[in-house]
Formats: structure tokens, C-alpha cells, sequence
């Protein structure tokens, strides 16, 4: 089963609020599973996007509401972004890459 990991070293990005007395050095990683999409296909890379954002929103909640909270979401669902970009386009330029196999052939052999 393909899928796209994205890994971001979350140690800029507080996660956890107020109640940590410093950054969170926990790595922040998503899943997000690629195997029934064609990323030739404008709808599927959509589809991509779309859960990328929900595995984004998922790994960066808190749960607090305080406006700390809300700042530390937003930049670490920015940094998962930034740091999916890649992966994504990786991914689509290789489905959109068409491979060939060659075969040499020696008719003296």
C-alpha cells in the first residue's frame, strides 16, 4: 500500500500551550494513504490535498481554546504544509513520469 509520510521536527512549535515551560521536541509525522488515488488526475490530487489537510488539522489540535492554543495550531498546521509541499510534488511528478523498460537485444549472440 503506497502512502506519504510527512515528518516535521516539531521543536519551533509549541503544541502543547501554555503548560509546557518550553518548546515541544516531539517529531510531528502524518500518513496519508495514496493507494487508490491517480495523482495524474486533477480530482485526485484534490483528494490528496484534502487529506493532507485533515491528517494536518488532527496532528496539530490541542484542544485548548485560549489564544495561545490557537497560534501554536496554526503555525504547526503552516510548518506540516511547508513541509508536505515536497512530498507532494514529488508524488505527483512521478505518476505523471512515464517509465519504459528496455531491452537490448544481440542478434549475433
Amino acid at each position: 500500500m503506497r502512502r506519504l509520510s510527512i515528518a516535521l521536527a516539531a521543536a519551533s512549535i509549541v503544541l502543547a500551550g501554555p503548560a509546557l515551560a518550553g518548546p515541544a521536541t516531539d517529531a510531528v509525522t502524518i500518513d496519508v494513504r495514496t493507494s487508490d488515488l491517480d495523482l495524474t488526475d486533477s480530482a485526485d490530487q484534490a483528494r490528496l490535498d484534502r487529506r493532507i489537510d485533515t491528517a494536518i488539522d488532527q496532528a496539530c489540535r490541542t484542544g485548548g481554546r485560549d489564544l495561545s492554543s490557537r497560534r501554536a495550531e496554526s503555525a504547526c498546521r503552516a510548518a506540516l504544509k511547508d513541509a508536505a509541499t515536497p512530498g507532494v510534488e514529488l508524488a505527483i511528478t512521478r505518476a505523471n513520469t512515464r517509465h519504459f523498460a528496455t531491452l537490448d537485444l544481440d542478434p549475433g549472440a
